[in-house]
């Protein structure tokens, strides 16, 4: 079970990170479309807010999964050294 729960963890950052990155692509688009017009190039014909919301949500996606899964391992590594330092103490008695 505890499986599940990481697994949910990381598909929930996930998820709020393309959403946060989605979000913040079409306000700086918005906010200054020759900017995003300028920087990534959008196909000919497309709107630059949906091509700049687009491209936040991906990288918004890259980021949270990476963030997360650092976090999930520092957190593997501390309960992995708790254990060994539990049976090393419980060997020692």
């Amino acid at each position: 079970m505890t499986f599940l729960k990481y697994f949910g963890y990381t598909v929930g950052a996930a998820i709020g990170s393309a959403l946060l990155g989605g979000l913040f692509g079409a306000a700086v688009s918005m906010v200054s479309p020759e900017f995003v017009a300028s920087t990534f190039t959008p196909p000919a014909g497309a709107s630059v807010v949906r091509y700049a919301s687009a491209l936040g949500m991906i990288w918004g996606l890259f980021l949270g999964v990476g963030v997360m899964l650092a976090s999930l391992t520092i957190s593997a590594v501390n309960h992995l050294s708790r254990s060994l330092r539990r049976e090393k103490r419980d060997g020692e008695a």
